[in-house]
């Protein structure tokens, strides 16, 4: 009971946080720099973006998500890795360096390419080490430390950008979005260092070759991973940019849908990010059995229910959202909103099933699993985009994330004979009332901003009311008044 008080409450806060900085964000900031610059322009941002992130596994190598866990389950000598972690992890930087520029030639990019693989490749840099310090703090369960941290240069982008939009007196630029991402990734970094405690900061950074070999070969499961996962939530971009006919403006259709699906992604990777440390300790100190479910039971609650509310909404209200968020292209943008949102929820049953997979070290299965996905992913890419374009592609999402979180589950419930009735009971009732509110808001002929608020009206109090746990809740606010 006091692990699933404990993540509640972190939950909580950290969801609170983010609730008030990301949105904002993406919907103010990132939609009103793509309505300045055009589709076309973001569109080749995004595509350099989704490329240059292609090779992130060789910035990190698994090592976050280890680190992670090692701090979890031993604070003192799993900080004691920084020393060697801190050059590895420069190296890993020059490496990545090299392979993405050698990489982008042999793919023939050319001319205003350069400045965004080239700007973009050091933001990726600074995010992996703002990262890596933000994994310590989530080890040492200093959630709240962390919580502020994963907002932070948002809140940045919002001030610089924002101002710059909206009382610039010159027209708003895609380079000046990404050299700004720059500064506040460096002052971020900055902060992180600050926040750590300073009897866990002051590590001397010590050059071990054998150190660092010693550390690859730990760490590379976690790294194959990541370069699974990145390649099939990052292929798109870059193949509608490769592949269709209008290429850069594909990309850019595909990402003012995609960015809906960011924004609830966003949130359920910050609830990944909390349950890893935990199921790891748990795991570690060989919790009961029940407490293991009891804290699974709690995640898809938290998370999944609320991913299915959030794909009913935009199946039926998305037309109208991509038209009050965007200046061009709205219809087609929907056309992809529904199989991205439709995928939602088999993103969030990723963060639980796939992070209970992760704390437990089944990373052979974990790796298979999203090997699948990716060559699912490519061979659907390949057949649909240069006709159906940035559908295509998000369609192509919905079958091979669908296909990914069906096999996760199916893993672990077999592997820790888990019980799939207490949560899945509860979605199906709560789902039902969601879709029952949005006929009654079509049947009363409501406008589509008052029917998103009732049917969020009724899917809160119905949350409130049989899904969560409030007496743990109650509880926690008693003690701490």
């Amino acid at each position: 009971m006091g692990v699933n008080r404990n993540f509640s409450i972190n939950l909580i806060f950290l969801l609170g946080l983010n609730l008030l900085v990301k949105p904002f964000y993406l919907f103010g900031v990132e939609v009103g720099v793509q309505n300045a610059v055009g589709a076309e322009d973001y569109g080749l941002y995004y595509a350099m973006f989704n490329f240059t992130f292609l090779f992130n596994v060789l910035l990190d190598l698994g090592i976050n998500n280890f680190q992670k866990i090692k701090v979890a389950q031993d604070a003192e000598s799993g900080m004691q890795n920084m020393a060697t972690l801190l050059p590895m992890k420069i190296l890993l930087s020059g490496l990545y360096m090299v392979v993405t520029i050698v990489a982008a030639l042999i793919i023939g990019f050319e001319g205003d390419y350069w400045f965004f693989i080239g700007w973009l490749m050091i933001n990726h840099i600074l995010s992996v080490f703002l990262l890596m310090f933000r994994a310590n703090l989530a080890g040492l369960h200093l959630f709240i430390r962390d919580s502020f941290l994963s907002v932070i240069d948002r809140l940045l982008m919002i001030m610089g950008v924002g101002y710059l939009l909206w009382f610039g007196s010159e027209k708003f630029e895609i380079e000046t979005f990404v050299l700004l991402q720059t500064a506040a990734y460096a002052f971020a970094i900055v902060l992180a260092l600050i926040l750590t405690p300073a009897g866990k900061r002051l590590i001397l950074p010590k050059v071990s070759m054998l150190a660092m070999v010693s550390m690859a070969k730990q760490t590379w499961p976690f790294a194959l991973l990541i370069l699974l996962m990145t390649a099939y939530n990052k292929l798109d971009g870059i193949m509608l940019e490769r592949l269709a006919d209008q290429g850069t403006l594909e990309a850019g259709i595909y990402a003012q849908a995609f960015r809906i699906l960011d924004a609830g992604n966003s949130f359920a990777f910050l609830y990944a990010g909390l349950l890893l440390p935990m199921f790891a300790r748990m795991l570690h100190e060989g919790k009961a059995v029940k407490e293991l479910y009891s804290l699974v039971d709690q995640a898809c609650r938290l998370l999944i229910i609320p991913a299915g509310v959030v794909c009913i909404i935009s199946l039926f209200f998305g037309d109208w959202l991509m038209h009050l968020l965007y200046d061009e292209h709205a219809d087609e943008s929907a056309l992809s909103l529904v199989w991205l949102m439709g995928s939602f929820v088999f993103l969030a049953s990723g963060y639980v099933f796939g992070t209970l997979i992760t704390a437990s070290a089944e990373m052979k299965a974990l790796n298979w699993i999203a090997f699948g996905t990716v060559l699912l992913n490519v061979v659907l890419n390949w057949m649909l985009i240069p006709e159906y374009g940035s559908e295509g592609a998000a369609f192509t999402s919905f079958i091979s994330l669908g296909f990914m979180a069906i096999a996760q589950i199916l893993f672990s419930y077999q592997k820790f004979d888990l019980a799939l009735k207490p949560w899945l009971m509860r979605a199906i009732i709560l789902w039902a009332l969601a879709l029952l509110a949005v006929f009654v808001a079509s049947y009363f002929k409501l406008s589509p901003s008052a029917s998103i608020f009732f049917v969020l009206g009724i899917s809160v109090v119905s949350f409130f009311t049989f899904v969560i746990d409030r007496s743990m809740i109650l509880d926690e606010i008693r003690k701490r008044t």
